[in-house]
């Protein structure tokens, strides 16, 4: 017996360890324009343009925590956006508060990959919905 599709569970969110809250704040408030829902001092609450959803929890561990990059876990976060458009405001916003960053273009596929405080990538991420019978992006396929 399969799942009906219509029952199964929905992504809703990520939940980050930080280091720092205050400096994972600034970059995903700041820079990636999220709004905080909450914030305690020790946990924080963000959402994207639609409340209800695109929900992201950052928790403070401190800085002697090890949290290593390139191993079991979480290693991309992906934002989708409208359009190419979009990514190209982001481009120049990016650019306007020297942030660095790294443009991928597919024909399937366009995104803008940024390190957060903690080094872990974000990335703005459009799909060409028209595109289904292509193999994703190459640069999905990176360890680093």
């Amino acid at each position: 017996m399969t799942a009906d599709p219509r029952q199964m569970p929905r992504f809703y969110g990520a939940y980050l360890q930080v280091a720092s809250l205050d400096r994972s704040l600034s970059f995903y408030r700041d820079v990636l324009a999220l709004k905080v829902d909450w914030n305690d001092g020790t946990l924080a609450i963000l959402h994207g343009p639609v409340e209800s959803a695109d929900t992201l929890v950052l928790r403070e561990i401190g800085q002697e925590a090890a949290h290593p990059l390139y191993q079991t876990g979480v290693t991309r976060v992906f934002l989708r956006v409208a359009g190419t458009a979009e990514l190209d405001r982001a481009e120049e916003w990016f650019t306007r508060q020297e942030v660095r960053y790294q443009r991928y273009h597919d024909t399937s596929a366009d995104s803008i990959g940024v390190r957060d405080p903690d080094g872990l990538q974000i990335v703005l991420l459009w799909i060409n919905e028209a595109v289904h019978a292509e193999p994703p992006p190459a640069w999905l396929y990176w360890y680093r």
